[in-house]
């Protein structure tokens, strides 16, 4: 029995050093799990998702940060005359560990966000800081059956700074190192 276990484990380990193993989702870090759902999801840039908004082709904007992170700025924030630069597009607060929660909760965006809940079919961008948060988000919305989620790619770090460079997923080595 003992060694049908080694032979067992020499065989995954020589099979893809691992590699595998993701995708009966085990994760070594949160940064392997990130990069598992972009491999899931659509990721928009900051131009087409700017042009969108430009467009009014977008109607919900979900910022899945903290809520001091959202009150400190947000994307659609009014200027200091109260003017929205995106009247048509709503941007909502729901942190990525409620999402489940009050996305489908029409009471909650009804009577707390005076708003209709987005549709299954409707466009929806989340964002967080840098991506992270958002592409998980963006996972579980689609796991949940939206079928037209979009995260913006490098997130609110990106929309303060649209030179700022992207940062990239590290490459693989192909080997076991």
């Amino acid at each position: 029995m003992k060694k049908l276990i080694i032979i067992l484990f020499a065989t995954l380990l020589l099979l893809g050093c691992g590699e595998g193993l993701s995708k009966s989702e085990i994760f070594h870090s949160a940064k392997d799990m990130v990069n598992e759902a972009k491999k899931d999801i659509e990721e928009i840039s900051y131009n087409d998702f700017k042009a969108n908004l430009e467009k009014e082709e977008i109607r919900v904007v979900i910022d899945v940060r903290e809520p001091a992170e959202f009150e400190a700025g947000y994307i659609g924030m009014p200027d200091e005359d109260d003017e929205y630069p995106y009247p048509e597009t709503f941007t909502v607060n729901i942190p990525r560990g409620l999402i489940e929660f009050k996305i489908g909760d029409a009471d909650y965006w009804d009577d707390e966000l005076w708003v209709e809940a987005p549709s299954k079919d409707e466009l929806i961008v989340v964002y967080c800081k840098k991506g992270g948060r958002a592409a998980l988000v963006a996972q579980t919305l689609k796991t949940m059956g939206y079928k037209n989620v979009k995260s913006l790619k490098g997130g609110y770090r990106i929309w303060l700074d649209p030179t700022a460079p992207l940062e990239e997923a590290p490459k693989s080595s192909g080997g076991c190192g």
